[in-house]
């Protein structure tokens, strides 16, 4: 598996793809245009949103963990989608499903909450892989976060998806990890 990267300490980029990656307005100009918008791994991103996808992983030197819905796809089919579309930065992981069994005994299950919050699956994986991380962000278009990663966490508007105060956002988040 890829994490075994993480055993350097390196800075994460939680990445979640639709509203942020896979955006209204790309869909939209695809449509009005007659553009295809889609290839064997499903919507082709929003040239925009990758450009400052691309800003950030250059700047922080982050690697991503999928926190997204298509992370069912599996890892190496993200891997494979990364490299095929020539998408900045470097997939090493997807987040653990908040319902897996370590999860389950752990979790209390009267709190229906945990089960569709994105935030919990974060921080399992850095339960997890903690020890080799200096510092993460997130990036998503839903707030689903827990309180504790407020500060690590940036919203996206899912019609534009990842804008340039965005990329801002989450480098100033990283560099300030990289001081603590």
């Amino acid at each position: 598996m890829q994490t075994k990267d993480v055993k350097m300490k390196k800075k994460i980029l939680f990445l979640d793809i639709d509203g942020v990656l896979n955006t209204e307005r790309h869909h939209e100009y695809c449509y009005d245009k007659g553009i295809d918008n889609s290839d064997e791994y499903g919507y082709l991103f929003d040239p925009i949103a990758v450009k400052n996808l691309a800003r950030i992983v250059d700047e922080s030197g982050a690697c991503i963990v999928i926190s997204s819905s298509w992370k069912y796809s599996g890892l190496s089919t993200l891997v494979d989608m990364w490299s095929d579309r020539s998408l900045p930065g470097r997939v090493i992981d997807i987040t653990p499903d908040t319902e897996s069994d370590e999860f389950l005994l752990n979790a209390d299950l009267e709190d229906m909450e945990l089960f569709s919050c994105r935030g919990y699956e974060i921080k399992e994986w850095l339960t997890a892989h903690g020890k080799g991380v200096e510092g993460y962000a997130i990036l998503d278009d839903e707030q689903e976060m827990l309180p504790e990663q407020q500060g690590h966490f940036v919203q996206t508007n899912p019609t534009v998806g990842i804008t340039e105060e965005d990329a801002e956002k989450v480098i100033v988040i990283l560099a300030k990890e990289k001081q603590s």
